[in-house]
């Protein structure tokens, strides 16, 4: 496929990821416009600020633009097991089907994009093909997104794919997520508390996911892909690892927090699809 000329729309272009994925766009020579809210898009992106709860401005926004492709990745992350399911569903799944019926109605290829956590506590490694096992608020607005993209495939034509991204970290991540917590506390030489970290994440680089992500097209239409294929790696240990690239007192590290409720022993996936289809696997 020829993507040379072809225009994007990237919601949450600000965002960890969406930042990533605009810039690799970009590089590719594309028409990039993001949506974007508190944090500004990469420079060369042309910036939007439709709120996707605005199903008429958005509508218009998308017939105007008259996109190719629109990768949906504006959504609040919060894996914790008791965040209202109210707020999730109206932020999460409201705002994806407002995104999938402006796709429809411009005939642009949506990349739903949606989380790895779809498969809560089911048998590892996670296959697209096993049923989704959603242990908190978000993962369940997010698999009922992913959903409502594949009902509008199969009942009104919508040409898209379901992403689902594994565990990501990299340059640009912001929050009380663990890989920056701990080189934060590391560098400063601060008391870094934890679990006792015996259960096991994938983890993969901002650039690998965006780039999966870049990679999806017409050859998905239709399924769900799990993107990542990165080191599963028993929490203690990874932060073992950023003590020691750190040179950080081990002593700081003080294992005495009680895991979450619902916590899953193991987190990773089979990325064979995404070989296969794509020729994706992480740098």
């Amino acid at each position: 496929m020829d993507l040379s000329s072809e225009r994007v729309l990237v919601t949450g272009a600000g965002g960890f990821i969406g930042a990533e994925l605009c810039r690799q766009l970009l590089e590719q020579g594309l028409e990039v416009h993001g949506l974007v809210r508190e944090r500004p898009a990469p420079e060369g992106v042309t910036p939007h600020r439709v709120s996707l709860l605005h199903e008429r401005d958005l509508l218009k926004l998308v017939e105007r633009l008259r996109p190719a492709r629109i990768v949906h990745l504006a959504s609040p992350v919060d894996p914790s097991r008791r965040t209202s399911l109210r707020w999730m569903f109206e932020d999460i799944v409201l705002a994806s089907g407002q995104v999938a019926h402006a796709a429809l109605s411009v005939g642009a290829f949506l990349v739903q994009v949606g989380t790895c956590e779809e498969y809560g506590d089911g048998p590892t490694p996670f296959r697209e093909s096993q049923a989704a096992a959603p242990v908190s608020p978000y993962s369940l607005a997010k698999l009922a997104a992913s959903q409502q993209a594949l009902m509008l495939h199969r009942s009104q034509g919508l040409r898209c794919c379901v992403a689902r991204p594994f565990l990501t970290y990299g340059p640009g991540q912001r929050g009380p997520r663990l890989v920056p917590s701990a080189i934060r506390a590391a560098l400063a030489g601060e008391v870094f508390r934890t679990t006792a970290g015996t259960q096991t994440r994938e983890l993969n680089h901002v650039s690998d996911i965006a780039r999966g992500l870049r990679l999806c097209d017409e050859r998905l239409n239709g399924r769900v892909v799990n993107l990542g294929g990165g080191e599963e790696v028993r929490v203690r240990d990874l932060v073992d690892r950023i003590w020691a690239i750190c040179e950080a007192d081990p002593a700081l590290i003080v294992r005495d927090l009680p895991q979450r409720e619902g916590e899953v022993e193991r987190f990773h996936g089979d990325h064979s699809l995404a070989r296969e289809l794509l020729g994706f696997s992480p740098r």
